[in-house]
């Protein structure tokens, strides 16, 4: 008669049952990990091709578009002393902005393409290294010169008032309902260089970009790019925003002319530059 025999190692049986129920009790909570994994995923893949379908959908055909940008830079500065044998000089770089909206109004003027409400907010700054940045609302009239102050700055939101007919106040945020003026904004660099000497002034001293070079600007040193959105509301009650990123023109590489010379200028034009998409 055969009998079972039972090995003994270190005084204890030999048994597989624990590690068996261990190894089961992992599988089962892997499984369960990855079927809840997966069935997230399928909702989330769901959900996000909804909402990517729906604003496919928002969006079948441009309503609102940036067409065309202007923009001029220079330079300017302020005087701390009046000795004019030398000048002692807070140095400033500014850029004045002048965006055109297109909203097809030569086809037809509706709810759909006219404007209820515009505001611009989500200003943002990237990539200087000298001088304290600033976005402005700008008077159409000063444009070319150095006008942004703390009265016209944008800290949060800039608010249009929007105009169906009779005169725009250029002094003051407003546009009129067909899109048919610009919008105008000033990018001012403050106080890049502080109570700069300047003590040779024999060929005179023009208040331009050329005051970068006379006080040893690099312009590497001043290179900006400005963001902002631009919202709109059209008489429909949809909402519409522009993602807006703007390099500030310090050169033209293909030109080779920088603003060193006085100025530069810069002109952005394209149908649907910066395309206006719709949210709701």
């Amino acid at each position: 008669m055969n009998k079972k025999t039972t090995v003994v190692v270190n005084g204890k049986k030999r048994s597989n049952t624990r590690e068996k129920l261990i190894a089961i009790t992992v599988l089962i909570i892997v499984f369960v990990i990855m079927l809840v994994y997966t069935i997230l995923s399928v909702v989330t893949n769901e959900k996000f091709a909804k909402e990517i379908n729906e604003f496919a959908k928002l969006n079948a055909k441009t309503v609102f578009s940036i067409d065309n940008i202007y923009m001029y830079s220079s330079a300017n500065a302020d005087r701390n002393n009046e000795d004019r044998a030398m000048w002692n000089l807070n140095v400033h770089q500014f850029t004045d902005i002048a965006i055109y909206i297109n909203n097809r109004s030569e086809q037809e003027l509706n709810y759909e393409n006219s404007i209820k409400e515009i505001y611009i907010d989500n200003v943002r700054f990237s990539g200087l290294e000298l001088g304290t940045p600033s976005l402005h609302f700008e008077n159409v009239e000063n444009f070319g010169k150095l006008s942004g102050t703390d009265d016209n700055k944008i800290t949060d939101k800039l608010e249009y008032t929007v105009l169906n007919d009779g005169d725009v106040d250029y002094s003051k945020p407003q546009l009129y309902a067909d899109c048919s003026n610009p919008i105008v904004l000033e990018y001012t660099n403050k106080d890049i260089k502080k109570n700069e000497i300047i003590s040779d002034i024999s060929s005179g001293l023009k208040f331009d970009g050329e005051l970068l070079r006379k006080t040893g600007v690099f312009l590497s040193t001043i290179k900006c790019n400005v963001a902002f959105d631009i919202t709109i509301i059209n008489n429909y009650n949809q909402k519409f925003i522009a993602n807006v990123y703007l390099d500030i023109p310090l050169e033209d590489s293909q030109t080779g002319d920088t603003i060193y010379n006085g100025k530069i200028v810069k002109k952005l034009e394209n149908t649907n530059l910066i395309r206006f998409f719709r949210l709701e």
